[in-house]
């Protein structure tokens, strides 16, 4: 058992290194000389001061006939942003919050809202399969192999991309887990426990075999406060406001 927990440990720890991998890239690109390409008097955008956010949250202010344009992300390669712009939207029961991801990068993000840690998923978890089952990558020739491990009862454990983190996933009151088209509209009951956008790329930009996901619009049904993040950079939140 102790074994098994280890192994288990190290699967799960290997999603978590995807996810350090893009904190220390993003980390770099906001140091002072780091290529971030701002001069002297020019606006860090991944500021955390709150007069940056507020002079971010007017500057992409983007609200036009009951649809409010939030840009998850942005920014260029010498400079990824990882922050939601504006953070905070105040509307109208039945009214439409349009999510996209303006970058010049290949950097993808979430929209993701959960109950409680009980509903969070990690992009990259352990699966038990048959040990008579062949894995091989579903493009010929790419430079690949998958994590696979010992596992109980004479099967093998996989490290695969979760499926509700990279799709658009609906999770509702009862448990029932419902997927969405790539750039989905829903509408949110407020009675969820779980809610994704899978990863929002920018338009054009998303790796081959992946999912093509530029976009995720949720239309609010009930009053209340919303708060999201995005689970590749667990730093970036927001909330909307529905009165």
């Amino acid at each position: 058992m102790k074994k098994w927990n280890l192994m288990l440990g190290a699967a799960i720890a290997t999603g978590l290194l995807l996810a350090t991998a893009s904190i220390a890239m993003s980390n770099i690109s906001a140091q002072p000389g780091g290529g971030n390409g701002q001069g002297p008097g020019m606006m860090n955008e991944n500021s955390e001061k709150p007069s940056v956010q507020y002079a971010l949250n007017n500057k992409y202010h983007d609200y036009k006939g009951g649809v409010f344009k939030v840009r998850t992300g942005g920014g260029s390669h010498v400079a990824p942003l990882t922050i939601f712009s504006p953070n905070h939207a105040e509307i109208k029961v039945g009214e439409t919050v349009f999510f996209y991801n303006p970058s010049k990068v290949s950097e993808p993000h979430t929209v993701t809202i959960f109950l409680d840690n009980t509903t969070f998923a990690d992009f990259a978890t352990p699966f038990l399969v048959d040990n008579q089952t062949s894995i091989t990558p579903a493009i010929p020739g790419l430079n690949a192999d998958p994590v696979v491990m010992p596992g109980p009862s004479g099967k093998s454990v996989i490290v695969g991309v979760n499926s509700r983190s990279m799709m658009p996933t609906i999770m509702d009151s009862a448990g029932k887990v419902m997927y969405l088209q790539p750039n989905g509209n829903y509408t949110v009951t407020g009675t969820e426990k779980y809610i994704n956008s899978g990863w929002i790329w920018p338009n054009g930009l998303a790796p081959e075999g992946l999912p093509l996901i530029d976009s995720f619009s949720l239309t609010f049904s009930k009053a209340g406060t919303y708060n999201y993040m995005c689970v590749i950079h667990p730093w970036m939140s927001g909330d909307v406001v529905v009165k």
